[in-house]
């Protein structure tokens, strides 16, 4: 599809935008890019639900807007399949897409915003090993989601084979997890979770995979 024509919505979404997912993003070489930036990683899903800390959680009556964008579907404008009209995504969904976005530009590559986005390509060039690699992306989130005004903070950000990601997931058994991330990494798979707080005193989970 050339330019940006609105895309047919996929099935029938419910009026006002597309509905807000888990976030699945994938680094393009070592750098994380937004699911909207390109294709899903094969391997095994990694993104079952780590609840309830990493839910979307539901802003306090009266908090700060969170802000309102025209949905994307792989860079594509998306059609309100009831109202004909463009779709919109609102709130925790808008800053979603906006971070995803974020994550998935080349920093430098918008002559407009020169200082906005992702820096992938000083990955490949400083970090030279895989902890290096994991090191110099946590850094790079926190720069590239802590841009956004509407994050307050960069709570945590920890990949798939940490400890931290058992924590979270109480239920899965060690030796499972161990199986699946061995799998994913012999595919050359790696997958990061980034925990924002935001404006409005909610937590946002972005998760992104790809090749390091």
């Amino acid at each position: 599809m050339a330019g940006n024509e609105p895309r047919e919505p996929r099935g029938d979404p419910p009026a006002g935008g597309r509905p807000g997912g888990s976030p699945t993003a994938g680094p393009s070489r070592p750098a994380p890019s937004a699911t909207a930036a390109g294709p899903a990683a094969h391997g095994p899903d990694l993104a079952a639900a780590v609840l309830p800390y990493l839910s979307d959680e539901v802003p306090r009556e009266g908090a700060p807007s969170l802000g309102r964008s025209l949905a994307l579907d792989e860079g594509d404008l998306v059609l309100d399949g009831r109202s004909l009209d463009l779709a919109l995504v609102v709130g925790a969904a808008a800053l979603r897409q906006a971070l995803e976005l974020g994550v998935a530009t080349q920093t430098g590559s918008d002559r407009l915003n020169t200082p906005f986005g992702f820096d992938r390509l000083a990955i490949s060039a400083y970090a030279h090993d895989l902890p290096t690699r994991k090191e110099f992306l946590t850094m790079e989130l926190v720069r590239c989601l802590s841009s956004d005004r509407r994050v307050t903070d960069v709570r945590e950000v920890f990949f798939d084979d940490d400890p931290r990601y058992l924590e979270l997931r109480p239920g899965l058994y060690e030796e499972t997890h161990r199986r699946e991330v061995a799998a994913a990494h012999a595919a050359r798979i790696h997958a990061v979770f980034a925990v924002v707080d935001t404006l409005a005193s909610t937590a946002l989970t972005l998760r992104a995979r790809g090749t390091p």
